[in-house]
């Protein structure tokens, strides 16, 4: 069988030897294969009696093991840390339009959700293949422009993304994460199928107005971040494969010209319409 996944602007057909169920967190990023546009990766699922995962060196990030050799990427699947994989995937610096994905026989069922198949795909990786970054954000679209929150769990993105709602008309496209790529006009948001608790899963964008930086504090206030200070404030909410030399490096080029090209600010804030009506003065000049 074969499915289609759209993921910010980006096609994936995967090939599957088995039903998927669509969840609903996918629901709108799965298209029929007929549609004619361009695959920019192809998955394709081969079924094998057993995987061993005989790499040294190799390194372990929650759940999956991740083994480097030569030109060749593997990511080792598991049902829990250290535990025997139930997939392979593996990558090719040099052939980046394929991904082969090997399964053990009879453990369809860690695969056959969209969502899983979502994990599969390695959506960081597949961003940074085309230019793109996945940034920890909430996701609002105001008059066409693009506006993210960015600020570690906890911070109050998805309260400020209701209040632009609220008191300024705004739509959420993701409560939670944002792809962001690069392309020839700028840069661009993107809704993932990855929302955490906000519910809000729309294969939407938008062109990046400004990146918000939220902090808590007692009363509102905002300020520009240079280059340097919004790189810094930025790092941590991106996902990075830090043991990956090359991963890190590619993510520091795309972070600079991203701190570089679109304003970046720090928005210190309480829970209020202040502080909307201060971000729409500050950034919008309204």
């Amino acid at each position: 069988m074969q499915y289609l996944y759209q993921i910010a602007g980006l096609y994936v057909r995967c090939e599957i030897p088995f039903s998927v169920m669509i969840c609903k967190e996918s629901a709108d990023f799965v298209y029929g294969v007929e549609n004619g546009h361009k695959k920019d990766l192809t998955v394709l699922f081969q079924p094998v009696k057993q995987l061993e995962t005989t790499e040294e060196n190799g390194v372990w990030d929650v759940d999956r093991y991740h083994v480097h050799i030569n030109e060749k990427r593997k990511v080792y699947y598991c049902p829990a840390p250290r535990h025997k994989p139930y997939a392979c995937v593996t990558w090719d610096n040099e052939e980046k339009t394929i991904l082969r994905c090997r399964y053990i026989k009879g453990k369809e069922y860690y695969l056959n959700y969209s969502r899983n198949l979502c994990d599969i795909i390695a959506l960081d990786s597949l961003l940074l293949n085309h230019q793109g970054l996945l940034l920890h954000s909430a996701f609002i679209r105001w008059n066409g422009q693009g506006l993210l929150f960015s600020a570690p769990s906890g911070t109050g993105k998805s309260t400020q993304a209701d209040l632009w709602v609220k008191y300024g008309g705004a739509e959420i496209i993701n409560g939670d994460r944002a792809g962001l790529r690069k392309l020839d006009d700028g840069w661009t948001a993107y809704g993932l199928p990855y929302a955490g608790s906000s519910g809000v899963y729309r294969n939407e964008s938008a062109p990046v107005t400004a990146i918000i930086v939220l902090r808590q504090a007692k009363e509102n206030r905002i300020c520009p971040l240079g280059p340097a200070e919004a790189i810094r404030y930025l790092y941590p909410e991106i996902t990075i494969h830090q043991w990956d030399k090359e991963f890190v490096d590619q993510v520091m080029d795309l972070l600079t010209d991203l701190a570089f090209h679109v304003p970046i600010y720090l928005l210190e804030c309480l829970p209020d319409q202040g502080a909307v009506e201060l971000v729409k003065t500050t950034v919008f000049g309204e």
